[in-house]
């Protein structure tokens, strides 16, 4: 199994990508200029807080995220008010994982917030 991926932000800073610049030529952060907005009309109260709820826990989620979070929020919602089965447990773990809401998905994430760094230009 191959080692998981270095953050961006740790390979700067490391010194990493001085060092091999082809093996991060390809590699980029994700875009968070249009956050993940409002949660839609047809999500009912329960379902509206699970997404407010991934909003706060997952602030790289931006709007092409939208469709993939309100199904996470519809599955969450049923989870809590116990209607979910063993099968829809399952998917819900699939669908955070492909948002990076689980411990092993997380590190694969390479998100900072878009705060200007003063020390950014030291480390280029």
């Amino acid at each position: 199994m191959a080692p998981p991926r270095k953050p961006l932000a740790a390979a700067r800073l490391s010194g990493a990508i001085a060092k091999n610049p082809q093996r991060y030529r390809n590699r980029t952060e994700p875009n968070v200029a249009e956050g993940l907005g409002s949660p839609p009309f047809w999500l009912n109260k329960p379902q509206s807080e699970a997404w407010h709820d991934m909003a706060n826990r997952l602030p790289w989620l931006n709007r092409s995220h939208r469709c993939i979070v309100a199904l996470a929020a519809h599955l969450q919602a049923s989870m809590q008010a116990g209607t979910l089965g063993v099968p829809g447990m399952q998917l819900l773990r699939q669908v955070l994982g492909q948002l990076g809401a689980t411990p092993v998905s997380a590190g694969k994430i390479s998100w900072s917030p878009e705060a200007a760094d003063p020390d950014e230009d030291l480390f280029r």
